[in-house]
C-alpha cells in the first residue's frame, strides 16, 4: 500500500511514524475470512458432480470469499493514524469503498490520554490512544494500537514543539 495514494503530503512535511491497529484486533475477521475461503475447496467434489450448477456455485463462493478477504485486509491495512511533524491524519477505512480522513493540527490538540485495559491488553501491548481537541471538533480515537504509550509520548513531544 502507498501511502501517497491516501494522503497528500505538504511541502517539505515528513511522515515520522505509522500507526496501525494491531492485526490481533481483526484476528477473528480474518479466521472467518479464510474458513470462507477454504469452505468451496472442501465442496470441491460434490460440487462438481452437480455439473454445471456445481461449478457456478464453486465460482459463486470463491468469488465471494474473496471480496470478503480483500474487504477485511482493506478495512485493517488503510485504518491509520498518520503522524507526521505538522499534523495528525485519522484514516478510518470502514469498507471498499468507505473512507473518513480527518486531519488534526497540533496547536488543536487540548490533551493527549492512552489506556490498556484488560489482561490480554496488557501481555500483547495494546491500547487505545485518545486526542481531546480544543473548541467544538470532534474528539479522536484509535483502538488497538501497538505500545500506546510510546505513541502518546511522540505525539506530546511533538504538541510542545508546536505552542
Amino acid at each position: 500500500m502507498n501511502i501517497r495514494s491516501v494522503l497528500q503530503l505538504k511541502p517539505d512535511e515528513q511522515i515520522l511514524q505509522i500507526v496501525r491497529e494491531s492485526s490481533l484486533a481483526h484476528g477473528w475477521s480474518f479466521f472467518f475470512a479464510g474458513l470462507l475461503f477454504l469452505s468451496p475447496f472442501f465442496l470441491l467434489f460434490p460440487l462438481f458432480q452437480m455439473g454445471t450448477l456445481g461449478l457456478a456455485l464453486f465460482g459463486a463462493l470463491f468469488v465471494v470469499a474473496l471480496v470478503v478477504i480483500v474487504r477485511v485486509y482493506r478495512t485493517w491495512a488503510y485504518t491509520m493514524l498518520v503522524i507526521t511533524d505538522l499534523r495528525l491524519v485519522d484514516v478510518d477505512q470502514n469498507g471498499l469503498f468507505d473512507r473518513v480522513v480527518t486531519e488534526l493540527m497540533y496547536p488543536e490538540i487540548e490533551d493527549v490520554s492512552y489506556r490498556t485495559k484488560g489482561i490480554w491488553a496488557t501481555i500483547f501491548r495494546l491500547g487505545k490512544i485518545h486526542l481531546h481537541t480544543k473548541g467544538n471538533a470532534a474528539d479522536l480515537e484509535f483502538h488497538f494500537v501497538k505500545y500506546p504509550d510510546q505513541v502518546h509520548d511522540l505525539i506530546n513531544d511533538l504538541r510542545a514543539e508546536h505552542v
